[in-house]
């Protein structure tokens, strides 16, 4: 199954017998007690995220297994601002918090960010738990509003998930030197592959931490031909996602439609379990081809890191027809860092243009605009400005 095949399975379940969760349910409709949706950036949501106790219970515990990793304890004070509204599944990140003894200031997403700033000075959580941009936005926001660096707010612990970047040297250096904290990332997707990055330096990748709930790195086909291949030290491939003991909605061989490498070898921090470590590369759908060269967009957003501080970071791929077929040379509009003169950019934009061709063998045209042009969000940031629609 694929998320079109679940969206199906909905549509039929929903006119069949009333309920929303799926003609591969295998419990009654009512037993079901949380219905969560995936965030919807691909299409229609799917209820990936509805639970029996049974199957809450398991989510609860397979996800405090990341959050202890990724170095949570009992006594700290997490800063939640995920989405919370319309249905979308992070309402539920914050419950195995709770299932730990630990206290959830959830504030969401879409509280304005002047009174996130207000509550953050009076409660002082020593943990954040968002996705990258809001982090980046509440960094602006509060020297903004305090006049103060986020620093002095003592939050040490970044959890820091939902997008690209705690792989990318320069985003995380950035990151971390900003809050002086740690950034942890974490996965739980579709409510299954629970991982969690650890302690060691460099960054090693996602541990598996509940092998007896979920196999997804163990499981790999071919990103092209879709055949299953060996799972080995450094491949790369499309995981395929399998529930164990999961009640209500379990998935079997379930494409994700997300690109990994996979490490096989013991990683530096002496993690006992028996899981994998997975890096997140990118998502099918996502994927370019520029003169039949394959590129995904993590990839040339950590070329444009890389620049920093001469470039804010922030950057759109700009497509005039629709993906994925691009015609050369992919157009990318970046924002140029403060205080760089104008006449800089001329030189600045052939050294991303050769970087990414050396790196990627892919020619591109750097268009600059103004630090803060792009604008800031405090959900996920668009990668691509879509100019055919």
């Amino acid at each position: 199954m694929d998320k079109e095949e679940e969206r199906e399975s909905q549509r039929e379940s929903l006119e069949r017998f009333g309920h929303p969760f799926g003609m591969h349910l295998c419990c009654p409709p009512e037993k079901i007690i949380i219905a969560k949706t995936t965030g919807g950036t691909t299409g229609i949501p799917t209820f990936s995220y509805s639970f029996t106790p049974h199957d809450f219970d398991r989510w609860n515990e397979g996800s405090a297994r990341g959050y202890w990793l990724a170095g949570l304890r009992p006594g700290d004070r997490v800063l939640f601002c995920f989405p919370l509204s319309g249905g979308w599944a992070g309402s539920i990140v914050k419950t195995p918090l709770q299932y730990m003894g630990i206290l959830c200031l959830d504030l969401g997403a879409e509280t304005p960010i002047e009174k996130i700033v207000d509550y953050t000075r009076m409660i002082r959580p020593n943990a954040l738990m968002s996705t990258p941009s809001f982090a980046e936005t509440l960094i602006e926001s509060y020297h903004k509003i305090t006049g103060k660096p986020v620093s002095e707010l003592g939050i040490k612990k970044l959890l820091l998930t939902g997008e690209p970047g705690v792989g990318i040297p320069s985003i995380r250096k950035r990151m971390e030197e900003a809050f002086g904290g740690k950034w942890r990332d974490y996965l739980m997707i579709n409510s299954e592959g629970f991982s969690s990055s650890c302690q060691a330096e460099p960054y090693q990748g996602l541990h598996e931490v509940a092998l007896d709930l979920s196999i997804w790195a163990e499981d790999l086909i071919d990103i092209d031909t879709q055949k299953p291949i060996e799972v080995r030290e450094g491949v790369i491939g499309e995981g395929l996602i399998t529930s164990l003991d999961r009640e209500g909605i379990p998935l079997i061989k379930y494409r994700l439609g997300d690109v990994i490498q996979v490490f096989t070898q013991p990683c530096l921090c002496g993690y006992p379990g028996p899981g994998y470590r997975i890096k997140h590369l990118g998502r099918l759908n996502d994927r370019l081809f520029v003169e039949g060269v394959s590129i995904f967009p993590i990839a040339v957003r950590d070329v444009i890191t890389s620049f920093i501080p001469r470039v804010t970071g922030a950057m759109r791929i700009v497509l005039t027809e629709p993906p994925p077929e691009v015609k050369p040379p992919l157009k990318i509009k970046v924002e140029w860092g403060y205080g760089v003169e104008v006449h800089q950019l001329s030189e600045l934009a052939k050294e991303i243009e050769d970087r990414l061709f050396q790196l990627y063998r892919v020619r591109s045209k750097v268009e600059f605009v103004p630090p803060e042009a792009l604008g800031r969000v405090t959900k996920k940031t668009p990668m691509f400005e879509e100019r055919y629609k």
